[in-house]
This record gives C-alpha cells, sequence and structure tokens, in this order.
C-alpha cells in the first residue's frame, strides 16, 4: 500500500472511529438497561473471568509466553509480532488511562456519583486515584484491542478472526457494570487506531533489533523478514 493509500486509509479510520464513538453515547441507558435486566448468576461467574484475564497484566503475561517459546524455537516472526503486540497494549493502555483519570466518568456502578461528568476533581475531592471515577473510556477495551488489533494488520486473511476476544471483554465489562458501551467503544477506536500504527511504524524496527542477535542471525527460512522491511 502507497504512503498515500495509506494515509487516506488512516483518516477513513480515524473519521469512521470519532463518529462510532460519538454516536455510541446515544446508546448508553438502552444497553445498561438491557443488561441490568438480563444479569444472570452464570452469565456473570463468566463475565467475571473475562474482565479478569483480559486486564493489560494479563495480556502482557500471554505475550511474554508466547515470546519465551518463539525465541526458543528461534522463530523471529513470531517474536516480531509478540513485542509489537505488547508495544501496541501498552501504548493504548496508556493513552485510554491518561484520558479516563482527568474525564472523572463515574462507573455506572457508583450510585453515589452526583453527577456522571466530573473532571479530575469535585467537590474539593481530588479523583485521580479514586477507580470509581475512571469509567470513559474503558482501559480493559483499549489495551484488548491493541493488543489484538495487530493480529488485523499483521495478519490480515485470519487475524480477524481473533477480535471475538477483545469484543468478549469488552462486553464483560458492560455486563459487570463497570462500563459504559461508550467508554468501551472509544477504547476499542483507542485500540484499534494504535495497533495500526504500531504495527506499521515499529515492527521493522523490531525486526532490525531481533536481526542483530546471534540467536537469529542464521534464520531459518522463510524467517528473515529484514529485506521486506528495508525496502519500506
Amino acid at each position: 500500500m502507497s504512503n498515500r493509500r495509506y494515509w487516506l486509509f488512516c483518516t477513513g479510520l480515524l473519521l469512521l472511529g470519532a463518529f462510532l464513538s460519538i454516536a455510541s453515547f446515544w446508546s448508553d441507558g438502552l444497553i445498561k438497561a438491557w443488561a441490568d435486566a438480563n444479569q444472570a448468576s452464570s452469565v456473570r461467574q463468566f463475565a467475571s473471568v473475562l474482565s479478569a484475564t483480559g486486564d493489560w497484566p494479563q495480556l502482557m503475561l500471554l505475550a511474554s509466553v508466547a515470546l519465551i517459546i518463539a525465541w526458543f524455537r528461534r522463530q523471529k516472526k513470531a517474536c516480531k509480532l509478540a513485542i509489537c503486540m505488547m508495544v501496541s497494549s501498552s501504548i493504548a493502555g496508556g493513552v485510554v488511562n491518561s484520558v479516563r483519570i482527568v474525564a472523572g466518568r463515574a462507573r455506572p456502578y457508583n450510585v453515589q456519583a452526583v453527577q456522571e461528568w466530573n473532571g479530575p476533581w469535585r467537590d474539593k475531592h481530588l479523583l485521580l486515584f479514586q477507580n470509581k471515577y475512571h469509567s470513559f473510556p474503558s482501559g480493559h477495551a483499549g489495551a484488548a484491542f491493541g493488543f489484538f488489533g495487530v493480529l488485523v494488520f499483521a495478519k490480515p486473511r485470519y487475524g480477524w478472526s481473533c477480535l471475538p476476544v477483545p469484543f468478549a471483554i469488552a462486553w464483560s465489562r458492560v455486563y459487570l457494570s463497570s462500563h459504559y458501551f461508550s467508554d468501551v467503544t472509544t477504547g476499542m477506536v483507542v485500540g484499534l487506531l494504535v495497533s495500526m500504527f504500531a504495527w506499521k511504524y515499529t515492527s521493522c524496527w523490531v525486526d532490525r533489533r531481533l536481526s542483530m542477535l546471534p540467536v537469529f542471525q542464521l534464520a531459518a527460512p522463510g524467517q528473515d523478514s529484514s529485506r521486506s522491511c528495508s525496502r519500506k
């Protein structure tokens, strides 16, 4: 893809993401009402497992295990993919967390909140470190889509098949009343945008650094991608 087409694609994706994020606010009340009316203990247990295993630390652990296995098997492409997924998820998580600590949106379960949006300071109380006011955007959704989104852009043929995982994580956050629909939608948009840029601008850098390591000096057939990166 040429640079012009790439930036046109980025602009279109950014506009689409902004539209989805803004439009999702009109669905908050409806989706929250549906989730509240369809609570089941077994479903809540399943959602709790998804929520607990789909946060940034657990995603980093998963990628670290994959990285170690790929390292010992001398699979440079897999190592590069794991590192880029970790970088993308970390950046996306950092972006959404930076926003939500100053947005001060009360979580759906925070019934004590006087108003929904509070900013970092409310009634002489600093809200930066009060998790119940960190609803928008969703850190889980941002980190998860930033993580799995790399697969979409790195392996377009089958990377899309991994997206049900971050969608399920985002659903769990809404079902557990930890986030509004707009929170996870905005987190999704941020995560996918970050993953797109992270793969484009870090994959070749990571590839070149890995190629300098003795373990990858004698790459297996099909493992040497440094030439393709040098042409970008």
